[in-house]
């Protein structure tokens, strides 16, 4: 196999795999059916400092993603449904997109073309 293919794939593999690690993650979640101590346990962590500091990080990464996403998104329904999904959903929503435009990305950095 071709060096250079290899090094392409591995940036596509590691997102598939996040991905799917994410909706395993869900799937586990929604199996355990967690809802009756959503409430109280989100109660819990706004109380805390940390988790206070910890949901800011979470969202301001959440919103620098979307910037992005805004910014290198060509279709205006993707960029709506992104804004919609990404801080409801989080960061599988976010690797489906890197995954679906990763070939767009690799040429616009190659090319250095952001506009």
């Amino acid at each position: 196999m071709n060096p250079n293919r290899a090094n392409n794939l591995l940036p596509l593999m590691l997102l598939i795999l996040g991905v799917a690690l994410s909706i395993t993650l869900i799937a586990w979640m929604l199996l355990l059916n967690p809802w009756p101590l959503f409430s109280e346990q989100g109660q819990w962590l706004t109380s805390q400092v940390w988790g206070q500091i910890s949901l800011f990080d979470l969202y301001s990464g959440f919103f620098i993603a979307l910037a992005l996403t805004w910014l290198f998104e060509p279709n205006p329904w993707v960029r709506i449904l992104l804004l919609i999904t990404l801080p409801t959903l989080g960061n599988p929503v976010l690797a489906i997109w890197c995954v679906t435009r990763w070939q767009q990305l690799k040429r616009m950095a190659a090319s250095g073309d952001f506009d």
